[in-house]
């Protein structure tokens, strides 16, 4: 171990373990408690001669070839590997309605993507018993599940473009069946708390002497997407460990966050802050909904403030713009909102609701529209356009230093201010209450452990 660099117990038991021993390890690290720094220092110290590291995320795999500069390690996102072992033969491309030449409801294409892109992203080694169980109680069970195989080997057979989860899954089954092995030292997968199923089967066939899942549990908020928490399946496989001291949150800050948590999620619940937070000048204001950012450009904007994005303003304005040219008659131009305007059609065939977006609240079940609704309303009540909101926000000149982003985008990101938005903390306390399911209860309330814990000095507005 090296003697020029002192590791808290918490490190210096993760860095043993690894060094005597082979196998997998699951470190359990708290917010900012150091995982990245770490991380390279078992790279450092290993007699390593080739690794792989990965994520999920993009961004994190970014950063890690930067952090991995100098060593052994190789760093690529999953879809990357899977690009490289599997080799298409066609263009990348996303599979939408327009790829399904069949003559069959919108509703019945969304079924056919969805079921191929969860099939894709699974543990499932068979299609057939997937697409069967998925389509069980389907009126036409048969039809849908022929038409689902049919789509998968036309990209297999290389006449249709295949999808970038469809190479997850090609090479899932290559090394399943041993035409694809990969040979390292080591194996990381960072974020594992949060990742897809066949990225996570991918990890365990790598043939790796020692591997390394790095994440927590209670910074797993994205389910959403279909993605599943590493440290639930592998426990009984793995050697789990935990770093709790963060180095990034003040002492006051994680006490509060600790004392929260321990009441509200997990009494075990163990945070540490510092006496040198993070003092970088950088504030955050966080959100939970793409909407609340929306309505915070707005006001910043108005106030002749500017603001920085961690995301497109395209993606952030995407449900209300949609929303907006549907309730006009118009097709909004972004595929996932297309069937609004067949949802318009049943409005206009009704007489029970007397406009669109009371139409839309009723009788559609969607969180992210009926956000992107309740925008609109308070929009119009103040008279802003929504429009001009949009050209605006596009055209703004940044300030790096003060960020407005969901807590989903803001996850592994570090300000010394921290200011919690009304929706975020509207949606914990109704979580509190015991009004939300608990799988919904469980996220919103890891996402307020997320949110808050991006502080380092200042933490405003927060329910602690």
């Amino acid at each position: 171990m090296s003697k020029l660099i002192r590791y808290t117990p918490e490190q210096a038991a993760v860095l043993d373990h690894l060094v005597e021993f082979d196998g997998l390890v699951l470190v359990q690290a708290g917010a900012g408690t150091g995982k990245s720094f770490m991380s390279r220092q078992i790279v450092q110290e290993l007699p390593l001669k080739s690794g792989i590291y990965t994520a999920f995320n993009k961004a994190i795999v970014e950063e890690g070839i930067d952090r991995f500069h100098g060593t052994p390690i190789e760093c690529k996102t999953v879809h990357a590997l899977a690009y490289r072992y599997v080799k298409p033969s066609m263009t990348i491309q996303s599979f939408s309605y327009k790829c399904i030449t069949e003559k069959i409801t919108y509703t019945e294409k969304r079924k056919i993507i969805d079921v191929l892109d969860t099939f894709f992203v699974s543990d499932s080694t068979c299609m057939y018993e997937y697409f069967e169980a998925h389509f069980k109680t389907h009126p036409r069970k048969k039809y849908m599940t022929d038409l689902a195989i049919k789509y998968v080997d036309a990209m297999a057979e290389g006449t249709m473009s295949p999808t970038f989860n469809f190479l997850l899954k090609s090479l899932h089954l290559m090394m399943v069946e041993g035409t694809v092995e990969i040979k390292v030292d080591i194996a990381i997968l960072d974020e594992i708390n949060d990742v897809t199923a066949v990225a996570l089967e991918i990890f365990r066939l790598i043939k790796a002497p020692k591997k390394l899942g790095l994440g927590e549990t209670n910074q797993a908020i994205y389910g959403f997407l279909n993605l599943v928490n590493g440290f639930e399946i592998l426990d009984k496989e793995a050697t789990t460990l935990k770093f709790t001291q963060s180095y990034r949150c003040s002492e006051d800050i994680a006490e509060r966050i600790e004392n929260k948590m321990r009441a509200v999620l997990d009494k075990d619940f163990r945070f540490k802050g510092t006496d040198k937070p993070v003092a970088n000048g950088k504030t955050l204001f966080c959100t939970l909904t793409n909407a609340a950012i929306v309505d915070k450009i707005q006001q910043r904007l108005a106030a002749k403030k500017s603001f920085t994005l961690l995301r497109k303003p395209a993606d952030i304005f995407a449900a209300p713009l949609a929303v907006l040219s549907a309730s006009q008659g118009k097709r909004p131009y972004q595929q996932k909102f297309a069937f609004l305007v067949d949802v318009y059609e049943e409005f206009k065939a009704q007489d029970i609701h007397k406009t669109y977006f009371k139409f839309l609240l009723e009788e559609v079940k969607d969180d992210e529209i009926d956000n992107a609704v309740r925008l609109l309303q308070k929009l119009s009540a103040n008279d802003v356009n929504l429009y001009s909101v949009y050209k605006e926000a596009k055209e703004a000149k940044p300030d790096k230093n003060y960020t407005i982003s969901t807590v989903f985008t803001s996850k592994g990101l570090e300000f010394e201010t921290v200011n919690i938005s009304d929706d975020l903390n509207n949606k914990f306390l109704v979580a509190c209450e015991g009004k939300l399911p608990e799988e919904d209860d469980i996220t919103i309330k890891r996402c307020y452990y997320v949110a808050c814990s991006r502080a380092g000095v200042y933490l405003n507005n927060a329910l602690l």
